[in-house]
């Protein structure tokens, strides 16, 4: 399994991209992020994760990811009760 660490996600589109150790990105596609549990990613979060191809263009691809730090919440601002 390989780790990379989330450069970008496109929760509106449903695509992102992991840097990978070897200084490459590597595609992920919402359908793979959906089928691990998570809704989607954010910058910065590392992930292990299988290389697959993807189904139309054969290009490798991110799959079976596993999340290797907590899912990261925007910011909340608290208010007063």
């Amino acid at each position: 399994m390989a780790i990379g660490v989330c450069r970008f996600w496109r929760d509106d589109q449903g695509y992102g991209f992991f840097a990978i150790n070897d200084g490459s990105d590597l595609f992920v596609h919402a359908s793979h992020i959906r089928r691990a549990g998570y809704a989607a990613l954010t910058q910065g979060q590392r992930a292990q994760f299988d290389i697959g191809s993807h189904p139309k263009t054969g290009q490798p691809m991110a799959i079976d990811l596993v999340l290797l730090e907590p899912i990261i919440s925007p910011k909340v601002t608290p208010t007063a009760f």
